[in-house]
């Protein structure tokens, strides 16, 4: 179905891209290494790895759970490859390639590859979290 302007006068659909979420764990004993203490959020740079401009996140400390939130990746068509530097020496890298669609009267972001560089993780899917744990 082609849309033009007339065509979807009478819809409002618009699909924000999905947003990915970071836990940082000790890698001997599972702990978040926020909330014991270990990394404080004042440390944290998440920055875009070619143009080193920063990015927005947010960090969510509820219930001790200390969860990085990167929601802006995939607003627009791109490869990215995001740096989330942790207290000066470690990080890890994700690389984003999505592509920012409109069909049907509705815009969506479709991810084509999603990638953790540089650290151990798991990724539980139903939450769409990544563990990392360094």
């Amino acid at each position: 179905m082609s849309c033009d302007n007339d065509d979807c006068k009478d819809y409002d659909c618009f699909s924000p891209p999905n947003y990915f979420n970071f836990q940082i764990l000790d890698k001997t004993n599972g702990e978040n290494l926020y909330s014991n203490g270990t990394l404080n959020v004042n440390q944290l740079k998440v920055f875009n790895a070619v143009t080193k401009v920063q990015m927005d996140y947010q960090f969510i400390d509820e219930n001790g759970a200390n969860i990085i939130v990167l929601n802006s990746v995939g607003w627009q068509t791109e490869k990215t490859t995001v740096t989330f530097e942790l207290n000066g020496e470690g990080y890890f890298n994700f690389f984003v390639d999505a592509e920012r669609k409109y069909e049907n009267c509705c815009s969506f972001t479709v991810f084509k590859e999603t990638r953790l560089e540089n650290a151990p993780y798991e990724f539980d899917a139903s939450k769409n979290l990544y563990s990392i744990f360094f």
